[in-house]
């Protein structure tokens, strides 16, 4: 996947670099756009940070076996830095920015590129590194203090030479970009030189600082022992809510790939909204069915797959397997209802009908999600930590054909709205949605009679994955 990333990306540089290279031959770009070196670096910090928290898995404990070893804290964390140093990810965000400055500035400028980038990328991925180690708050908390006070330096050093840069060129107007006419370009080339030294200073002293921080850090194993009766304690208090909270919260796979589609299908429902869009598609938000079901989607094309990882203590508790459905059924319920709310701004002040917003509501969780109950009979085991981009595991033939069950519901609800007059759209698409929900429990005990039926054969599948 970084192959398919870096080379689709290379094809665009040196294709925008051909289609602009008779240009660039005549106007050739003025020497300070150098200036601009420090400030590319830095601004990778949010993007690089945002990819390592999604992609990044890199070892930061000891496991059991290295600890009976005489391995010293010290030299564990140099090992998790070198790890750190050389990993592809590491390096992704620096050799992207460098490679398009090598075809626009000068060759010294693009090292300076690569090697300010890299530090920016490097110091995050040691932040990471501390946030995944530390025992408590009162270990993160610094950390979060410190990222900021690491952002407000940089931005302050990258700025400084800026103001400095336009003081020497006249201010930010022409004669900044052509120093021709203001000043010579050597002296921009002192000021790109010190800002670059100034920021690579900094980032180094953060990563000297970090490095020491995570290797004073204690395993959460040795900073706190709960007692045994405490554990056992906490066992009485579980319901079958609270498994569904805690598997999504706690489960890095579920937790990513649901957090990701809430905040991009409701920023998509929300831009759908824009008058003109509007316009274009009669008054009708085709995302708003997406934002508010697909979210509760993400869960229940699994169902069972969570469970599957420790069913044999599931069976030993006074809970029904048809219970169980008809809690998770509630909880995707509740999350549709829970994207609903969050759209309110839109009826409130974007013209969003109410009744659409209603008969959707209803829609979503009586015809979307129901269906989707069904899976538990296919369901396989899901590896809850393993990352959620591109990740096929526990997918099989049955759930992937299943699938295309929705385009059933998608299709009646697009076509009813774009086809059928306002007051007869609503009453079809909230009376389907009401009957769906009338309809849930005899629908759910039915699937639990047929999953009864292959009880055995599904445990022997789970306990053989």
């Amino acid at each position: 996947m970084t192959v398919y990333f870096g080379g689709l990306y290379a094809t665009v540089i040196v294709g925008l670099y051909v289609g602009l290279r008779e240009d660039l031959a005549a106007n050739p770009l003025p020497k300070a756009v150098v200036m601009g070196v420090p400030m590319l670096a830095v601004s990778i910090q949010l993007g690089d940070l945002l990819m390592k928290l999604f992609w990044r898995r890199s070892p930061v404990e000891m496991d059991d076996y290295l600890r009976t070893r005489p391995v010293t804290p010290q030299d564990w964390s140099r090992f998790v830095l070198l790890d750190t140093s050389t990993s592809v990810m590491q390096w992704f965000m620096a050799l992207m920015l460098a490679f398009a400055a090598l075809f626009f500035l000068p060759w010294w400028a693009a090292l300076s590129a690569l090697v300010l980038a890299f530090s920016v990328s490097l110091t995050n991925a040691l932040f990471q590194n501390c946030w995944r180690r530390a025992p408590g708050n009162e270990w993160t908390l610094p950390l979060v203090f410190g990222y900021l006070v690491w952002t407000g330096v940089m931005y302050a050093v990258v700025i400084s030479g800026l103001v400095m840069a336009s003081i020497r060129g006249g201010g930010l107007d022409e004669t900044f970009f052509n120093p021709s006419e203001a000043g010579s370009g050597d002296g921009m080339y002192d000021l790109t030189a010190l800002t670059s030294f100034l920021l690579l200073f900094v980032n180094v002293f953060v990563c000297y600082i970090l490095q020491r921080y995570f290797t004073r850090m204690k395993n959460h194993n040795e900073e706190h022992h709960a007692p045994v009766s405490a554990t056992a304690h906490s066992l009485g208090r579980v319901s079958l809510w609270s498994i569904e909270w805690v598997q999504l919260l706690r489960s890095k796979r579920l937790r990513v790939s649901f957090f990701v589609i809430v905040v991009v299908f409701l920023l998509n429902t929300y831009m759908q909204q824009n008058p003109t869009i509007q316009t274009d598609m009669h008054g009708v938000n085709i995302m708003l069915l997406f934002g508010m079901a697909f979210p509760s989607i993400i869960l229940a094309q699994w169902v069972m797959g969570v469970e599957a990882n420790f069913f044999s203590g599931i069976w030993t508790k006074p809970w029904s397997v048809e219970g169980i459905l008809r809690r998770k059924y509630v909880f995707f319920c509740a999350i549709c209802g829970v994207m609903a709310l969050l759209m309110i701004p839109m009826v409130i002040w974007m013209g969003l009908s109410p009744l659409m917003w209603l008969c959707t509501l209803f829609f979503s969780c009586g015809v979307f999600v129901l269906p989707f109950m069904a899976t538990c009979l296919f369901s396989s085991r899901m590896d809850l930590f393993a990352s959620a981009f591109f990740n096929y595991q526990s997918a099989n033939k049955q759930i992937n054909f299943f699938s295309f069950i929705m385009f059933v519901p998608l299709g009646i609800y697009f076509a009813a709205y774009f086809l059928m007059p306002q007051p007869w759209v609503h009453m079809l698409i909230g009376g389907l949605g009401i009957f769906g929900l009338l309809l849930h429990r005899p629908y759910i005990h039915w699937i639990y009679t047929i999953w009864h039926r292959r009880r055995y054969k599904i445990m022997e599948r789970w306990q053989g994955e």
